[in-house]
Parts: structure tokens; C-alpha cells; sequence
């Protein structure tokens, strides 16, 4: 009994040491940073709970910011991390900023049918997203535009929409940038025309066929 007791006792620690996301996810903070120049940092581990255990102001109401105030916790609690200037704080830094702007953080959301579905859904887009366009005969298919909307009720029931796209993320990513002092990563998107190909395509295939035809009708004769 008192060895399943240990057992049980060593798997809780494992799982609370682990990293809990309760904001963009770990996989956005990686993207969000990457795109703002700062891929040297731990943008995940403000996260984590046994960093947030040694970090009280990391605690999770400090991740939000409540309709977007420049003086919300996260916000506030990012520039305090960045004053001190180590790697590690910074690493919060640019996660509290990052998280000051996730649209769930503005307002109180309901976490499992609502906060985490927005956050996990824009994590997949992301990752499905490509950076490039083509263009056939005046039809554009655009790889890396994507939107993600929701709509849920917050707790004193009033119906909040929640939005985002490449675009706001792109800027999600400048804004940490301006605010970390970095170098934001722009990337152009690959444009490709088509059209050329479909033609000429178009225009042998037609030939193909013509001349299957004579071929035939000559035959006949």
C-alpha cells in the first residue's frame, strides 16, 4: 500500500512539473517568437508550473489583460521581466507579451470550451499554413491566409466574439518585437503564376485532339 502510495505521489510531481498551457499555445510562443527575432529564448516556460512556482508573478492571472489595457497584468509583468535582463526573463517577457494579446486573455472565458479551443485551433492553422500563392488563369489559392472566429459566452453571459488570422498573428509578432527591442523577421509570401503552363497545356492537348481527328476522318476515307 505504501509503495502504490510513492508511486502515486512520484506521477503527480511528474505531471505538475510538466508544462500546463493555459495561453497561446507551446507550439504559437515558438512561432511568435521566431518571427520576432528572438528564437535564442525560452518563450514557453513561463508555462511550465515548476517555473511558476518559482516565479509567483508568472502565476496564470498574470498571463491575461483584461480588454486590452496597456496596464494589464501580463503587460505589466512583461516589462518588469525585461528590466531585469537576464535570458531567462526574457523569455517571460516575450511570452506575457505575446499572451497580452491572445483575444481569450481580454475578456473571462470559460478555459475548456472556449479559451482552449480558440488557442488549439489557431495552433493548427499555423501549422498548416504555407508561405506561398498560386495563380491560375485569374484564380488565386493563397496557402498562407487562413481565420480562425468563435463565438462563446463569457461568465456574466454576454456573447463575446473571438478573431484571428495570418495577418493579426504576423502583427502579434511585430508587436512582441517592438516591445522586446528585437529585429521582427519579416517574410514575403511566394508568389507563383500558373496561368502559362495551363495554356500551353491547353493549347497541345487541343492540337492532340485536332489531330486525332483528321487522323480519324482520313481514315474513313
Amino acid at each position: 500500500m505504501r509503495r502504490c502510495l510513492i508511486i502515486i505521489i512520484f506521477m503527480l510531481s511528474i505531471i505538475l512539473s510538466s508544462g500546463i498551457v493555459i495561453a497561446w499555445t507551446s507550439y504559437t510562443h515558438e512561432w511568435i517568437c521566431n518571427k520576432a527575432g528572438l528564437s535564442e529564448l525560452d518563450c514557453k516556460s513561463a508555462d511550465y508550473n515548476n517555473i511558476k512556482s518559482q516565479h509567483p508573478d508568472l502565476r496564470s492571472v498574470n498571463h491575461h489583460c483584461t480588454s486590452d489595457f496597456d496596464n494589464c497584468n501580463a503587460r505589466v509583468y512583461a516589462r518588469k521581466y525585461l528590466d531585469i535582463n537576464t535570458e531567462e526573463s526574457k523569455g517571460f517577457a516575450a511570452h506575457l507579451f505575446a499572451d497580452s494579446v491572445v483575444p481569450a486573455h481580454w475578456y473571462s472565458l470559460d478555459y475548456d470550451s472556449c479559451h482552449k479551443v480558440f488557442e488549439d485551433k489557431v495552433e493548427e492553422r499555423l501549422k498548416q499554413a504555407e508561405n506561398v500563392k498560386y495563380s491560375i488563369l485569374g484564380s488565386t489559392f493563397d496557402f498562407s491566409s487562413w481565420n480562425v472566429t468563435m463565438q462563446c459566452d463569457d461568465k456574466k453571459n454576454n456573447t463575446i466574439h473571438l478573431s484571428a488570422d495570418n495577418q493579426y498573428m504576423n502583427q502579434v509578432a511585430k508587436y512582441v518585437a517592438e516591445e522586446m527591442h528585437s529585429n521582427y523577421i519579416e517574410q514575403n509570401v511566394e508568389e507563383y503564376d500558373f496561368s502559362s503552363v495551363v495554356i500551353i497545356v491547353l493549347v497541345l492537348l487541343t492540337l492532340v485532339l485536332i489531330l486525332f481527328l483528321y487522323t480519324g476522318f482520313k481514315n474513313r476515307k
